[in-house]
This record gives structure tokens, C-alpha cells and sequence, in this order.
């Protein structure tokens, strides 16, 4: 479980990833390529930690050894859904809109500020748990909320990309929202709920 200070840096980074996340709606500078590409980061930086913390506070994990076992598999799911992501979501479902292939290529090589911000935001909040330091973790790496988080988000990726290929559903002026919202709706409950789980009051009922 993390310490006090720890579960407000993430706390903090959730509420920055969702502000920025609004002001690019806004500004119409986002798609669902960046949304789940910036997922994927999101799970990537916490697993690279998690090794970090295997390798030079071994002492924090209740069984070291369950923890490298579980990390593998973890990073196989990301390498999987990397190459899945880029090329479906980024490339292949806004083939006929070139706008559009544009920004996730923008986005795919860093030149896209709001979400280069919110990368930030995440690598501090590692960095700040990282140095703050946590009490005992038991923690199962290989199935986190994070990997769930990109399971959902990816069928629910497609299923949109389906509905609206389809006509099934129109959208209007306000297509980003509808597109974005139902992407950050999710994180958000995933993400609280990775947080409490790794909270004194929840850990204490294990």
C-alpha cells in the first residue's frame, strides 16, 4: 500500500491528466488513438517502476518473487497491445481521414503538447512514489486495473469505430466528446479504484 503523500501524487496526476484531457476536447487537438495511446504509457511508466522497485527496494514487496513473475506477462500484454494499438487505431480505423492521421502521428512521436503534459504529469507521479517510498505491496502485476483499463478501452475502440462505420450513431458538432468522455469515464473509475485498493484501510482487510 502506498503512504499518504504517494496516494496524493497520483491523486493529483489523475485530476492534471483530467483537466488537460478536457482542454483538448476542447480545443478539438485529441482522438481516440491519443486517448488509448496515452493509457498504454500510463501502464507502461507504473511497470517499469514496479522493476525499479523489484531491483532497489525489494524489501517494499510482500513476495519478490510472485512480483517479477507477474511483470512479465504484464509487458507481453503491452508489447502486444502496442503494435495492436498503433496500427488499428492510429493507422488503420482513420485510414480515409487524413486530419486525423495526422494528429495520432503527431501524437505517436511526441509533437502533440496537451499529451506530452499529461506524460509528464505520469512519469512525476512514479518518480514521486518512487522517492516517497511505500509500505508492504501485494500486488497482482500480470492482470492490473491498468491492463484491464486497455482491454475495455480497446473492444470499446472498436465497437465505436463499428457503430459509426455502420451509422448506427451520428455524430455531430460535438463527435470528439462523445468519442473521448466515455474513455475518461473509465480511467477515472479504474484509476480511484487502483488507488483505494493500494490505500492502508483497504490493504488491512486482506
Amino acid at each position: 500500500m502506498h503512504k499518504p503523500h504517494a496516494r496524493l501524487s497520483q491523486y493529483l496526476s489523475l485530476a492534471a491528466m483530467i483537466l488537460i484531457t478536457i482542454v483538448a476536447i476542447y480545443n478539438k487537438n485529441i482522438s481516440v488513438f491519443y486517448i488509448i495511446y496515452l493509457f498504454w504509457w500510463d501502464e507502461f511508466l507504473k511497470t517499469v517502476f514496479y522493476r525499479l522497485r523489484y531491483h532497489f527496494k525489494k524489501d517494499l514487496f510482500q513476495n519478490p518473487a510472485q512480483v517479477l513473475n507477474g511483470i512479465k506477462p504484464r509487458l507481453f500484454f503491452l508489447f502486444i497491445y502496442i503494435v495492436f494499438i498503433i496500427v488499428i487505431f492510429g493507422l488503420v480505423i482513420n485510414w480515409k481521414d487524413h486530419d486525423l492521421i495526422i494528429m495520432n502521428l503527431e501524437v505517436l512521436f511526441f509533437k502533440n503538447t496537451f499529451f506530452n503534459i499529461t506524460l509528464l504529469t505520469f512519469l512525476l507521479r512514479e518518480i514521486a512514489i518512487y522517492r516517497i517510498g511505500s509500505e508492504q505491496i501485494n500486488l497482482n502485476t500480470s492482470l492490473s486495473k491498468g491492463v484491464i483499463t486497455l482491454h475495455v478501452s480497446i473492444v470499446l475502440g472498436i465497437l465505436l469505430w463499428f457503430l459509426v462505420s455502420k451509422k448506427f450513431i451520428l455524430f455531430t458538432d460535438h463527435a470528439v466528446i462523445f468519442s473521448i468522455i466515455p474513455f475518461l469515464l473509465l480511467k477515472i473509475f479504474f484509476e480511484v479504484m487502483e488507488i483505494k485498493d493500494n490505500s492502508p484501510k483497504a490493504s488491512s482487510q486482506y
